[in-house]
């Protein structure tokens, strides 16, 4: 028996070798499917396609090749005793995933891979929907092993602990689908301004970058703002990405319109955050660190961190994948202060 990582948020404890488990999700990981609203069957070449964009964003923070990344790996988490660690990894690798032909990923994200981020609605709306098609792509895979795993007449002894985590990622599935539904049908019909988006603008040096979708569960002070456990209700989700400009880079939240309830609530929490004193680096650092899957450090930035430093980073990191353990409401008001070596001196909104 083997400590199994279906997702990022799903652990479970079931009798399978390692090597089994990883050549399972390697599969699922290798058959691509093409993600886009008016996908068929000129989809023919799918293609790796990277949530964060490698020529305009990777590129900047890139040393020998290679970004730092909190490893989410099972062998990496087995050896470490079940604790993230960093490491290297190809710029060519991270943030991939098999969900765009090629046709269509040329055709629809042109405007943001072919020039900087000014921002427009339309640039904004596609690197929310790029980030959150990487999200869904990730589920339906987690989604399809455990439908694997849950006839599997081998496991029937952890049938009852299986089909909890198929219901929990079921769930969540059937909210990313209505969500890129709601995308869909905005880019379809180019409604770009169904997006809203409050963009924070920076000169400094670009030492990480970000992309990411979430259900925010608590505010930036600590409140309740929605119950992402309740199956009859579906979920706000808000995106959140780093993207280049032509003077730097920017952090930006992004969220279609139809989840305007629990976003603007989150945004105004932050803004009561600042205004109570705390710093916006601070909060931006400690909400990616938390909710983000998709992410790269700049090597030498990562290196260059006390040990105290990186050990709570990669705990906070920790504590959001662990299903059995209640979120914190504290887990993005506090912590990882003055970490951040940013400055926003402009922000662009539409809220």
């Amino acid at each position: 028996m083997v400590f199994i990582s279906i997702n990022p948020n799903v652990e479970l404890l079931i009798p399978m070798s390692l090597s089994e488990y990883i050549k399972n999700m390697n599969e699922l990981n290798q058959q691509g499917r093409c993600l886009h609203f008016d996908s068929g069957e000129q989809c023919n070449q799918i293609i790796s396609a990277h949530s964060i964009q490698k020529s305009g964003q990777l590129k900047n923070i890139i040393e020998n090749n290679h970004v730092m990344h909190i490893d989410p790996r099972v062998g990496s988490m087995i050896k470490n005793k079940g604790k993230l660690s960093a490491s290297l990894i190809s710029w060519n690798k991270v943030s991939t995933f098999n969900g765009f032909c090629q046709k269509h990923d040329n055709e629809i994200f042109a405007p943001i891979d072919d020039y900087n981020l000014i921002p427009t609605d339309k640039q904004i709306m596609l690197y929310a929907y790029r980030s959150l098609c990487k999200g869904l792509y990730a589920k339906e895979n987690a989604y399809q092993l455990l439908q694997n795993y849950i006839t599997d007449p081998s496991l029937s002894l952890y049938y009852s602990m299986l089909e909890q985590f198929y219901e929990g990622t079921k769930l969540g599935l059937n909210n990313l689908r209505t969500h890129k539904q709601c995308f869909d049908n905005s880019l379809s019909n180019k409604k770009y301004d169904d997006i809203v988006y409050v963009c924070f603008m920076s000169n400094d040096t670009w030492n990480t970058q970000f992309s990411g979708v979430l259900y925010p569960e608590f505010d930036f002070l600590g409140n309740q703002i929605q119950d992402i456990g309740n199956p009859k209700k579906k979920c706000d989700l808000i995106t959140f990405f780093t993207a280049p400009t032509g003077e730097g880079w920017a952090f930006i939240f992004a969220w279609h319109k139809s989840s305007n309830k629990t976003c603007y609530q989150l945004l105004a929490s932050l803004a009561e955050a600042i205004h109570r004193g705390h710093k916006i680096e601070d909060c931006i650092f400690r909400f990616s660190i938390a909710s983000c899957e998709t992410h790269a450090f700049r090597p030498s930035w990562w290196e260059s961190l006390p040990k105290q430093t990186k050990d709570e980073i990669l705990s906070l990191a920790k504590t959001m994948t662990e299903p059995n353990t209640p979120i914190p409401n504290t887990c993005i008001s506090k912590g990882l202060e003055d970490v951040a070596s940013w400055s926003f001196p402009e922000v662009i909104s539409t809220m």
